[in-house]
């Protein structure tokens, strides 16, 4: 993937981000969704982490379904807005 330079937009100093501020952006027009679902390990309930890039159907639906992997994984929880 192609890093951005702000640079480019040549924007005045009152409308750059903070670094901290651009780490927190998300969504936009993609061909992944806007949603992570949280994966815990099957038998230990381990946390594992999320995995992201879900609609918020699928990340729903995969969490209240408690879904199976194949991976020896389940969908312990999502997020969206919150991550």
């Amino acid at each position: 993937m192609k890093k951005l330079s702000l640079e480019m937009l040549r924007l005045s100093t009152n409308e750059i981000l903070e670094r901290s501020q651009m780490k927190k952006i998300t969504g936009g027009y993609g061909s992944s969704g806007p949603c992570c679902i949280h994966l815990r390990q099957s038998g230990s309930g381990a946390y594992l982490g999320r995995s992201c890039g879900f609609s918020l159907e699928r990340a729903r639906g995969d969490y209240f379904m408690t879904t199976q992997y194949s991976n020896g994984t389940y969908a312990s929880g999502y997020c969206c807005a919150s991550c």
